[in-house]
């Protein structure tokens, strides 16, 4: 049965807005930009307003999902439980023209006509009732995130990440990605908009500290390319999100942030439609990151998991986390 959109939509949809941009406020209000940022780095696939929504109902949540989706994982939620209310899209099937993703052109049939094809079309949003993870019983997860987190502790790991990483970026990217020694030794490295290039000062001997500049040029690359329309923003504006960025990142994999700083952010205070901008640009940088890291890592996690001897059941509990994670992405 399609949905419908109840007669209160727009007054309910107001009202939520409302008392996310009041949550966005206080946040700045309260100098707790760096708590936000880290309330980020657990739910790297949901939107602003979700993220917002789910720590004002329950601010040491750490996983969320529908009650379906852990059920799909052999977890149950508890009797009693209140769940948490965020909101959900709602999409429709229509007719749109197909575009070469190559060329950016239609694509035209052998008469000249061009090709439709039926894509899901946003039409508005509905509250969806999810729990967290601290809310249901049951076996044991298999997060990819803590499984990366505890190979990184060994120093050669990050090391790998990092090239591994750096070389993805060569391969999948139209960025120039590279080690280079560059002659101030406090600069860590740069983001070029001219030649698309980024560099990594090959002077810096911390490893961690390399993968978190790759982190912190590759936001700026994202955001602040030539055809960007944020290239002209302020420089502490520009550097305030690619360090956020980096921040995220980092704490996503449990790696140190305790030398992060953005002191920009300040500005963001004055003007709540900005401050909200920025946030969404560097949550939107960040879940692509942290989603393409995870992906270059599932082959490195399978071959450790053969070499352990436990490839079966955990890569099963992988496929289904992931398969979960992909139904709550489509949802949420």
């Amino acid at each position: 049965m399609a949905y419908k959109k109840s007669k209160n939509y727009q007054a309910d949809m107001d009202k939520i807005q409302k008392e996310v941009d009041q949550s966005i406020e206080r946040i700045f209000k309260n100098d707790e930009f760096q708590r936000y940022l880290e309330v980020v780095s657990k739910f790297p696939k949901y939107s602003l307003n979700n993220v917002m929504m789910i720590t004002a109902q329950k601010p040491d949540a750490t996983m969320v999902q529908g009650y379906n989706a852990w059920k799909k994982l052999d977890r149950q939620v508890q009797k009693g439980e209140k769940a948490l209310k965020i909101l959900a899209p709602v999409t429709k099937k229509v007719d749109m023209t197909r575009i070469d993703p190559k060329t950016q052109k239609p694509v035209l049939d052998k008469n000249g006509n061009e090709v439709t094809e039926k894509k899901d079309m946003l039409t508005g949003f509905r509250m969806v009732s999810t729990f967290d993870v601290s809310q249901t019983k049951g076996k044991e997860l298999f997060k990819l995130r803590d499984f990366i987190q505890d190979d990184l502790k060994e120093s050669d790991r990050i090391n790998q990440l990092y090239q591994d990483f750096k070389g993805y970026l060569n391969q999948h990217t139209t960025f120039d990605v590279k080690e280079q020694a560059l002659d101030d030794d406090k600069v860590n490295g740069y983001f070029r908009p001219a030649d698309d290039t980024i560099r990594v000062n090959a002077k810096q001997e911390n490893t961690s500290m390399k993968f978190k500049t790759l982190i912190h040029e590759y936001a700026h690359a994202q955001l602040h390319h030539q055809e960007s329309d944020m290239k002209d923003l302020p420089r502490g504006h520009k550097e305030a999100q690619a360090e956020s960025v980096a921040f995220v990142v980092s704490k996503y994999y449990g790696l140190d942030t305790s030398q992060y700083s953005a002191g920009y952010i300040a500005g963001w205070a004055k003007n709540i439609k900005l401050a909200k901008q920025a946030m969404q640009e560097i949550q939107n940088v960040s879940n692509h990151t942290i989603r393409e890291i995870d992906d270059l890592m599932k082959d490195r996690v399978k071959e450790i998991q053969h070499e352990n001897g436990k490839d079966k059941e955990e890569s099963k509990d992988l496929s289904k986390s992931n398969s979960s994670k992909k139904e709550a992405e489509l949802e949420l």
